[in-house]
């Protein structure tokens, strides 16, 4: 039996910086240490640029420095060098897409086991050079996998999708979805009282959330037009909470005088978001199953998303919420919000399924244990 592991978490982008990855790699490094195991994190610096952030780092984070950086995707001389001279028992990446996972697959250790977690099996954007940099790197992620003793995907659509495209052993990789700690996300309800007040949201209207960074990958504007111009006959509150460039965001909020914009919530507001909320939105493109889509959930929130990634395994159409097409269009948005407003029992009704599928499926200590189980195994084997 294996009592004590050192493990090495490799990732572009950490605390404080402010993403999904981010607080996967962080929930992942808390269960390691709280089973007794030691846990380390390579990043880049570009993590720190996040001056406003209300995260803080955690302990054993080794910030390297940024030789370079293309779409926020760091290449770290630094963070190889520190790879090549460390010694754990078990590396795990994150997504072959990021650099430093590339040279991380090249400098670690031979005798040691690496694992990784694909957050989004297939790059999907609407940019024209995404694109094509998508497909002139796939022979460098192939390179990853090939370095790679076993993969996490995390549903079964992500699992298709990785098959399909990659030289990859389907025995080599196991559906293991995202998750959260449900009871983490709960709060009173006088909680969430004070949080309306604060920001003027009648609790008898309908309130529709997007929480995600504020970027054009992630479409914002759509949600803030079909709120603003699809539905401007319609009661409803709609709520952005993100963060993102200055200019960016001064063109969403001139085109949504009327939506209420939040950045930098401490965490207890955030929770209280949730709770506040009516109905989510999410409208990403390159994605693998974002944890604010089950913090929704758990919050009895029906879901409104683009099917890309994972999130089709979660968010069920009729069941769990709409999915609209990948990129979105701010007539489909409304067209499905205003199914949820026109009938307000179904959208209860939803909203509690989702909150029991998070509890029953996507609660984080299951997720751990299947990553750690099968850390010990890889070790095991040698």
């Amino acid at each position: 039996m294996i009592d004590n592991l050192s493990v090495g978490q490799v990732t572009h982008l950490y605390r404080p910086s402010i993403g999904g990855i981010e607080n996967y790699v962080h929930r992942l490094n808390q269960s390691t240490r709280n089973a007794s195991h030691e846990a380390t994190t390579y990043t880049t610096d570009l993590s720190l640029e996040s001056e406003e952030s209300p995260l803080e780092t955690d302990g054993a984070v080794q910030y390297c420095a940024t030789t370079a950086s293309l779409l926020r995707n760091p290449l770290s001389i630094e963070l190889r060098r520190r790879v090549a001279a460390s010694d754990h028992d078990v590396y795990h990446l994150h997504s072959p897409w990021f650099l430093p996972s590339l040279v991380a697959a090249q400098a670690i250790p031979d005798d040691a086991a690496v694992v990784m977690t694909v957050h989004s099996a297939q790059i999907t954007s609407n940019s024209a050079l995404v694109r094509a940099l998508n497909t002139a790197y796939k022979p460098f992620a192939q390179y990853v996998f090939d370095r790679v003793d076993h993969s996490f995907v995390q549903g079964a659509t992500e699992n298709r999708r990785l098959l399909d495209r990659f030289d990859v052993a389907p025995e080599s990789v196991s559906i293991v979805p995202n998750g959260i700690h449900p009871a983490e996300y709960d709060v009173p309800d006088d909680a969430v009282r004070r949080f309306q007040a604060a920001y003027g949201l009648d609790p008898n209207i309908p309130t529709a959330l997007f929480v995600s960074r504020l970027i054009p990958e992630k479409n914002p504007g759509v949600f803030v037009d079909a709120v603003t111009t699809e539905l401007d006959s319609r009661e409803i509150q709609p709520v952005v909470v993100g963060t993102g460039e200055a200019e960016f965001v001064a063109t969403l909020r001139e085109r949504g005088p009327d939506v209420t914009f939040l950045s930098n919530l401490e965490f207890a507001e955030l929770k209280a978001a949730y709770h506040a909320a009516d109905l989510f939105v999410f409208l990403g493109t390159w994605e693998g199953l974002p944890t604010v889509i089950l913090e929704a959930m758990n919050a009895r929130s029906p879901v409104i998303a683009t099917p890309v990634g994972a999130i089709h395994d979660a968010v069920v159409d009729g069941e769990n919420g709409v999915t609209v097409s990948s990129p979105p269009s701010s007539e489909a948005v409304a067209d499905a919000i205003r199914h949820y407003l026109d009938d307000p029992e179904h959208r209860e009704a939803v909203g509690r399924r989702n909150r029991q599928l998070v509890h029953e499926e996507y609660a984080w200590d299951g997720v751990a244990e299947q990553i750690l189980r099968k850390y010990k195994e890889l070790v095991a084997r040698g």
